[in-house]
């Protein structure tokens, strides 16, 4: 395939040691330590700012009435599954990281599915049919699915825990600037005659991609990822340069010594795909469950609906206007991306349980009171809807959106993080594919309905984070895995992992034990390296 090859060509760049500066210290772009960590984010973040583009613009696109006298005015299932049909794409790109992503690197994963992504939108833009627009909603899913798998997990491997969480939401307010961006332009493009207002929207989106392609080439590979696959000159290159340190400096070395330890530890028994089924010591499975469900809470909990179907939700649901649609729903998304710098500064704070479970209870009454409202069915009470579902995505940016993208990469294990995040990134698009896919249907035969199963959904989520979700906010990924090691011998149920994770007490004792384990590792590795060394000079004499 050819992208394949011009993905490989680009990861390549970063396969070489990194340029040093004057005083000798690694550096990319002649960028190190946090600058290099910003701009890694940055290169994450246009992945994002992409997702959020191409969840949107369709949007405008299901109230446009050029684009729908093209397929002959789609019935709402249709409609639906035109839309929905994206989300199918994203589905099979993320299992395509399942069996193939550990092969060639994160980055490659990140070039390879952009290069996809721009097929896809080719075959959009210029569709005169359903066939062949369908193909391309595919293609282009299968891409950004490839794409955004890879992106959390590149990002958080390369951020330092303290600052994790805030990286990854400045990450996801570039999926809202995505949104932002995609709703403006539908409402600008309205305005245009002819099959423009439609074609242009979905050629939009090579913009985004030429961004990515031309700028990840030159940021550095995991170096979580450099270490699993042999390569240690370059990990560690890497590594000195996203921590402004020189690659024999003791913080640099003890992180590679605790990064060689877990990997040590994963490799007795962790190998293959087939892995994320089992426990194997690092209770494999659980952690892939958990992560899995955490990404299906997220889409049935509504948060696509108004993201995916904004201008169709407020048309036909709250009762606006074509126009007056697309200006609310642009508006939503403004008021969104304003929310979403919340997070900057209270993800690592109140930690990934509270959040999750304080953004659910908010989410549940917003959708409670938005069910009363549109069922009343008032004029003012359809301002009033409009007003809890702008509330609704504060309270989503503020407990589920940044914390979902960081929370499976911080607790799967190194060599399942690429797999298991996989699965669980699938799990998000089949939850997404169904949700978007329903949603119409379900608007057009039980109205207000629709809101209150979403609130149920949403209320139900706060025992299940409560009782199963781990604390990973602040842990090293190191301390993360031996939260799930043997104790006394038994393995300790989840109850008791998620209990030990908030225990301040228990978490300075597990990174104590890690340090431990790590200089033991090291000093059998220089007994083993004396013996070797006596054993081949006897030999010679």
């Amino acid at each position: 395939m050819e992208e394949s090859k011009v993905a490989a060509e680009s990861t390549a760049v970063s396969e070489r040691p990194a340029h040093n500066d004057s005083s000798g210290s690694p550096t990319f772009l002649k960028l190190k330590g946090q600058n290099l960590v910003y701009a890694v984010t940055f290169g994450s973040s246009i992945g994002f700012l992409l997702l959020g583009y191409d969840l949107g613009y369709m949007g405008g696109l299901t109230t446009s009435d050029e684009f729908l006298r093209l397929f002959d005015y789609p019935n709402a299932s249709l409609l639906g599954f035109m839309v929905s049909a994206y989300e199918l794409g994203c589905l099979f790109g993320s299992l395509f990281q399942f069996f193939f992503g550990d092969r060639k690197g994160r980055k490659f994963g990140i070039l390879l599915g952009t290069s996809i992504i721009i097929i896809g939108a080719v075959l959009q833009t210029t569709s005169y049919g359903l066939a062949q627009f369908l193909v391309g909603r595919i293609v282009a899913g299968f891409g950004l699915g490839a794409m955004v798998t890879v992106v959390p997990v590149w990002l958080i491997e390369c951020t330092i825990p303290k600052s994790r969480g805030r990286m990854m939401a400045m990450q996801l307010s570039n999926l809202i600037l995505g949104l932002i961006i995609s709703n403006w332009l539908d409402y600008g493009m309205a305005s245009y005659s002819g099959s423009i207002s439609w074609r242009f929207p979905c050629a939009f989106q090579i913009v985004f991609c030429l961004i990515i392609l031309c700028y990840i080439p030159f940021l550095p590979e995991s170096p979580r990822y450099l270490f699993a696959v042999g390569k240690i000159e370059q990990g560690t290159h890497c590594l000195a340069a996203l921590r402004a340190g020189y690659p024999d400096h003791p913080e640099i070395d003890k992180e590679i010594q605790q990064i060689q330890y877990a990997l040590a530890v994963e490799s007795e028994d962790v190998g293959t795909w087939s892995d994320v089924w089992k426990d194997n010591g690092i209770s494999g499975f659980s952690r892939v469950a958990i992560a899995m469900s955490a990404n299906a809470i997220q889409q049935l909990c509504g948060s696509n609906v108004m993201s995916s179907l904004g201008p169709y939700i407020l048309q036909n649901s709250i009762g606006l206007s074509h126009y007056n649609s697309l200006l609310v729903s642009g508006g939503l998304q403004v008021f969104y991306f304003l929310s979403s710098l919340i997070p900057w500064y209270t993800i690592d704070i109140f930690g990934r349980r509270k959040l999750f479970m304080i953004g659910s209870v908010g989410m549940g009454i917003c959708m409670t009171m938005s069910a009363i409202l549109v069922g009343i069915g008032s004029k003012s009470c359809a301002y009033g809807a409009v007003v809890f579902l702008y509330l609704y995505q504060t309270c989503f940016t503020l407990g589920w959106q940044s914390n979902l993208w960081a929370y499976p990469s911080e607790l799967l294990p190194m060599k399942l993080r690429l797999r298991g995040g996989s699965l669980a990134v699938t799990s998000q698009w089949v939850f997404t594919f169904l949700v978007v896919e329903v949603t119409p249907p379900m608007i057009e035969n039980i109205g207000y309905k629709s809101y209150i199963i979403f609130a149920i959904l949403n209320f139900l989520a706060v025992p299940t984070v409560y009782y199963f979700y781990p604390e990973t906010s602040k842990r090293r990924l190191e301390v993360v895995d031996l939260f799930f090691g043997d104790r006394d011998g038994k393995r300790p149920s989840i109850f008791r992992v998620v209990k030990d994770s908030v225990n301040p007490q228990f978490v300075q004792e597990i990174e104590r034990q890690l340090e431990e384990l790590v200089q033991q590792q090291h000093e059998n590795r220089e007994i083993l390296a004396e013996e070797k060394l006596k054993s081949q000079h006897l030999e010679a004499v």
